[in-house]
């Protein structure tokens, strides 16, 4: 393969990557949403099936997210490498897997905690 279509192909993935973020900003703002105006209302089954329904589809995404920023990183190293074009260490590194799972890790977590928070209210 040419040098563009590794290049070509990359920011493809590239792009898939960002479509898989907003579908995962989605899956948990569709949580949050359903925590906050139905969480308290619902069963203990109902609660353990959506959420568990929840941390398997977003654990889905993120980890399509981290391998598609992966391959994406190596066929962007290779068509660069193959122009002896500009220096790798501008553009986005493999190093962005690792920020997804992080952040998005994060917020799967946060939004569980909001769950149970809105299931177990603190009185004052």
């Amino acid at each position: 393969m040419s040098a563009d279509g590794l290049l070509e192909t990359s920011f493809v993935a590239w792009g898939n990557t960002i479509t898989l973020l907003t579908l995962l900003i989605t899956v948990i703002s569709g949580y949050l949403v359903v925590a906050y105006i139905a969480g308290a209302k619902m069963t203990r089954d109902q609660v353990m099936l959506i959420s568990t329904l929840y941390v398997l589809m977003s654990s889905f995404i993120i980890w399509a997210c981290r391998e598609m920023s992966l391959r994406a990183a190596v066929l962007e190293d290779a068509g660069y490498a193959l122009t002896n074009g500009p220096v790798a260490e501008l553009y986005a590194r493999g190093d962005v897997a690792t920020a997804i799972i992080s952040a998005f890790s994060l917020a799967l977590i946060a939004s569980l905690k909001f769950m149970w928070d809105v299931r177990h209210p603190k009185t004052e």
